[in-house]
């Protein structure tokens, strides 16, 4: 009965929504992504692999970026079992292809949980485990897996303020999200607490730490940056760099680039929006504050002010251009995005108030000395400018960043491992 109703509703809701598909129909960037999540067109459909294997699904680029050194130890550890690999948005699969090459045997976007679209799914894939990165749950998802007789495992998990109210709200329907996981690897403490509020049990709930430290890059030696910096027109020049921008950040970081460049002549903004469909718009910011701006997209312009960083993949290692740098998502009130990359290349991490989706990662890092906060866009401007005034400050944090990643890695070994125990034959 309450999956007949389930699936009634969700008829309901994608009428409901049909508005609102229509518009991303019409958009060409976002057409392919829309039809494969209504299960149409081949981005949705999965090549027939030997049952058995094992199914990943991350929803989006971050997740997808984390989940590479997943794959690679999976494959390591089952070289046998076939490996699919999907994405809830066509950024995301674009993020997967690139970070994953070959070492997947399908890549996809995950579709809706319409029945017409999911069963053909199922019938491709027929896995053995199937791993969640970090969230998209739904029930559907759950209930078809069950019948097909596969193991489920969600790995990376944060459950944030935010998402705790929302599981509250739903109580029993909440606790039947969870229920179908015989394993759940948290991130933190806290998001262990947070799940046992819920109610799920104990015994399946373990703290296995962050994938995303192990996913982030090795640090760029010297030749690599002085490459880096001639790709994108940058050599021989002092590099702020502003990552996953949303609308509302990039201002202040052009403010803050003016205020600068009077001590500083020779600065230049590296700055990526977190959508990179947002690169004309940004390159028009900048332009209407009479800065030379360059786009990635468009080829390098030695001489520009502003570099607009409008292609996927490429973030990660151009922290390592930075004097500093500074991540998005947390001047407004998204939660922040991936503070490892920049520590990873050591530079000095600045993010804002809004850290809620990384709260014990923003916390450990400040408290480690890589990583500072900032309450608004003037107090961003200063410390930016203390940082370029004093290069011994900036180096220590720099150092305090790097070995903060490197005392957090292990994630990927505790994630192999639940998942071989259940595939194995352990339950949970």
């Amino acid at each position: 009965m309450k999956r007949a109703l389930y699936s009634t509703v969700l008829g309901l809701g994608t009428v409901a929504a049909a508005p609102f598909i229509a518009a991303r129909l019409s958009r060409p960037a976002k057409r392919q992504a829309t039809l494969a999540r209504l299960g149409l067109g081949s981005l949705a459909r999965p090549p027939r692999l030997q049952p058995g294997g094992i199914w990943l699904h991350a929803l989006s680029v971050g997740e997808s970026a984390s989940s590479l050194p997943l794959v690679q130890g999976l494959k390591e550890r089952f070289p046998a079992k076939p490996i699919a690999f999907s994405c809830g948005t066509g950024q995301g699969l674009a993020t997967a292809r690139e970070v994953l090459g070959g070492q997947a045997d399908a890549l996809f976007i995950r579709p809706l949980e319409l029945p017409w679209a999911m069963r053909p799914v199922l019938s491709a894939l027929k896995p053995g485990l199937a791993i969640l990165v970090e969230g998209d749950l739904w029930p559907g998802w759950q209930w078809a897996l069950a019948a097909q007789g596969a193991r489920r495992m969600l790995v990376n998990g944060r459950i944030s303020p935010r998402t705790l109210r929302g599981y509250q709200r739903l109580g029993p329907l909440a606790r039947e999200l969870w229920r179908g996981f015989e394993r759940v690897l948290v991130q933190t403490p806290t998001d262990r607490e947070r799940l046992l509020r819920v109610g799920v049990e104990p015994k399946r709930v373990q703290v296995a730490g962050n994938l995303k430290f192990d996913s982030a890059p090795s640090r760029l030696v010297q030749t690599e940056r002085t490459a880096l910096a001639d790709e994108l027109g940058l050599a021989g020049r002092t590099v702020l760099v502003a990552g996953s921008t949303h609308a509302g950040e990039e201002e202040p970081c052009l403010e803050a680039l003016a205020a600068l460049r009077g001590k500083h002549p020779d600065l230049a903004l590296l700055l990526a929006p977190r959508e990179v469909e947002r690169g004309g718009a940004v390159a028009r910011l900048a332009e209407a504050r009479g800065l030379r701006v360059a786009r990635v997209s468009q080829g390098a312009a030695p001489g520009a002010e502003v570099v607009v960083l409008d292609v996927l993949g490429r973030l990660a290692p151009a922290y390592a251009l930075g004097a500093a740098g500074f991540v998005g998502g947390s001047l407004t009130p998204i939660g922040g995005h991936n503070l490892l990359e920049p520590a990873a290349q050591g530079v000095p991490v600045i993010f804002g108030p809004h850290t809620h989706n990384f709260l014990e990662m923003a916390r450990d890092l400040e408290a480690a000395g890589g990583g500072q906060r900032v309450a608004n866009g003037q107090e961003l401007a200063q410390t930016w400018g203390r940082l370029l005034d004093d290069a011994a400050q900036a180096g220590r944090m720099g150092s305090a960043a790097l070995e903060f990643v490197a005392a957090h890695r292990g994630a990927v070994g505790r994630a192999v491992a639940a998942a071989a125990d259940l595939l194995e034959g352990g339950r949970g």
